[in-house]
């Protein structure tokens, strides 16, 4: 009997050592069991993909078939953007001989034109009565301008921004820098010149065609620059662009100019310098002090004379400015000047090229500074379909005079002057 009572005694406590053993983690352990994988006490707690550690002997073999946290990612396919088409393949502008889609913008309503130029500027030759007598293939080429730097200064009438606009003087300064000369071309407004992707039209009307398609290479200043040197066969190098009050500022900067007048004008000018009354006055042979809106007035009048003989007032203008520039000592101050005007002029000059230009300019002689405009003798008046006078070409007088550039009188000897002052 006792030994039976000792046999049940100890099957007893092997059961409770069993039940013991299997009750070892209680609720609240297995609760709190992250944390304590997270910060191990004693030895590190490896909880695959949680808290990556490096044991001291080789993990059992259920954890390495989990992928180790260092298995680098896969390689992905890269990106490759294509690459645009080259400009040449899809040109934004049109090509220079392709003619617009768009009727001429002079006919638009919404496009009226200055109040100097007709409503109507005719943009082909069908609406002239004669044929324009205009080479074909373009002038013949001018030698005495291949090593000349030629600069395309364009006075612009652009009354509202970012708008098409026309040319108020057109002018090409060729300078050469070895012989220490200056050629300078006028062009009159009304001269009836062949332009690229428009057709026969006044050369003023280049800027307005270029601006209004958006042609290549500066819009307006490219149509223009495209234009001399498919009739012309000048080259143009860079240009400058001034409007009317870009102009008034520049002659301000240098404290005014003295101007020569050669011939008596009459119109509507400031009654004294610095004056903003405006009255109808001559103004007799003779020297004047002009501040720029005094100036702006003298280059512009040709109510009483003619687009003609307002192309060679400008040019004595130009020697005007050339003087007082060197009376101020201009050179040191250019680069102040260059920071206040450059916001207000358009230009691809540089100030290292502004400067240098500058130096050549006051070392020439007047004597060296020659004029050439094209007036009534390299022209013929002409009345199109639709009223408008403009002047025909004559293009082997032009390109005589062309060739003859350095032989031409000073600028301040010129001697197309009005026939009422010869």
């Amino acid at each position: 009997m006792l030994r039976h009572f000792r046999l049940r005694l100890f099957l007893l406590l092997c059961l409770a050592a069993a039940a013991l053993t299997a009750c070892a983690v209680t609720p609240a352990e297995l609760i709190r069991a992250p944390a304590v994988s997270v910060t191990p006490a004693r030895g590190p707690v490896i909880i695959p993909g949680v808290t990556p550690a490096t044991p001291a002997a080789p993990p059992p073999a259920a954890e390495t078939a989990l992928p180790p946290t260092e298995t680098p990612t896969p390689e992905r396919t890269p990106v490759r953007l294509k690459a645009l088409p080259p400009p040449t393949e899809t040109p934004t502008e049109p090509a220079p001989t392709e003619t617009p889609t768009e009727p001429a913008p002079t006919e638009t309503p919404t496009e009226p034109a200055p109040t100097e130029t007709p409503a109507q500027p005719e943009a082909t030759a069908t609406q002239t009565p004669t044929p324009i007598p205009l080479a074909e293939e373009g002038p013949a080429h001018h030698p005495s301008l291949e090593n000349t730097l030629n600069i395309l200064i364009v006075g612009s009438d652009e009354r509202s921004a970012n708008g098409p606009w026309r040319s108020d003087v057109i002018m090409v300064a060729a300078v050469d820098f070895s012989s220490r000369e200056v050629g300078v071309i006028s062009f009159p407004r009304d001269l009836w010149v062949r332009i690229p992707t428009v057709g026969e039209n006044r050369i003023n009307t280049a800027t307005f065609f270029g601006d209004l398609y958006k042609y290549k290479d500066n819009g307006g200043i490219g149509l223009l620059r495209t234009t001399i040197g498919q009739n012309f066969g000048i080259r143009i190098d860079h240009y400058v662009k001034i409007d009317f009050d870009s102009f008034v500022n520049v002659v301000d900067a240098l404290s005014g100019i003295t101007v020569k007048v050669d011939c008596p004008i009459t119109g509507n000018f400031p009654r004294e310098p610095g004056s903003s009354q405006l009255v109808w006055r001559t103004l007799q042979p003779g020297e004047y002090e002009m501040d720029g809106v005094f100036a702006l007035r003298y280059v512009r009048e040709r109510k009483t004379t003619s687009d003609v003989d307002r192309t060679r007032r400008q040019q004595r203008v130009l020697i005007a400015m050339r003087d007082r520039a060197r009376e101020i000592n201009i050179i040191p101050r250019l680069p102040a000047l260059y920071d206040a005007l450059h916001a207000t002029i358009e230009t691809d000059l540089g100030l290292t090229d502004i400067i240098a230009l500058a130096r050549l300019g006051i070392l020439i002689d007047p004597d060296d500074a020659h004029g050439l405009t094209i007036g009534f003798r390299e022209t013929t008046s002409h009345t199109t379909a639709s009223g408008a006078r403009v002047l025909l070409p004559d293009m082997a007088a032009i390109n005589r005079d062309l060739l003859a550039l350095f032989e031409q009188p000073s600028i301040l000897k010129n001697p197309d002057k009005p026939a009422s002052c010869r």
